[in-house]
């Protein structure tokens, strides 16, 4: 294990699941106390947590879903007490605006467990799904100024592509790709 990773062997890669929506209330309140964007459809789950279920389990099966929209999975890192350190997102596919901004995978941190090397956990664990569904190659983007962001793609095997400024999302992008 590289030395910026945790330590903690209890921390797991779980889907959504109704046991866990006290910390995942948590998860969204730390985000929004932060003045940051909590996890998509995180309105959804404060409202109707076993909707909010549901709606994750068909967006993994492409159910209903948008028809700009991919097939996503959703993740959650967890630790032995039942806390959300972090949630990761897994586009089984591309389209023009994943390839433009969000890639493959997405992920956030929990905002006050951040430089604890969860950011490099979660990727890593994220990569290993995408892996499972049997994609052998995967594009992770983030904003051109998040250095954190770069250094954990990175250090997960991210090889810079490219950068561009997307009129969409009024921001510059960078892009990577990780072969899986």
């Amino acid at each position: 294990m590289k030395a910026d990773m945790p330590a903690n062997e209890s921390m797991v890669l779980i889907q959504p699941q109704a046991a866990y929506q006290q910390g995942y209330r948590a998860y969204v309140q730390a985000f929004l106390k932060a003045g940051e964007r909590p996890p998509f459809r995180y309105e959804l789950a404060l409202r109707d947590f076993p909707a909010y279920l549901r709606h994750i389990q068909e967006d993994e099966l492409g159910i209903g879903i948008d028809p700009d929209s991919v097939p996503m999975s959703v993740y959650w890192l967890i630790d032995g007490s039942r806390s959300i350190l972090g949630s990761s997102s897994f586009r089984h596919a591309l389209n023009a605006d994943l390839q433009d901004l969000g890639g493959n995978i997405g992920y956030k941190i929990h905002p006050h467990e951040r430089r604890k090397g969860y950011g490099t956990l979660i990727l890593k664990l994220t990569l290993q799904k995408a892996h499972e569904k049997g994609l052998t190659r995967v594009l992770v983007t983030c904003d051109a100024d998040n250095i954190a962001s770069a250094r954990i793609i990175q250090s997960n095997g991210g090889v810079f592509s490219s950068r561009s400024y997307s009129e969409k999302y009024q921001r510059e992008i960078s892009r990577y790709w990780i072969e899986l």
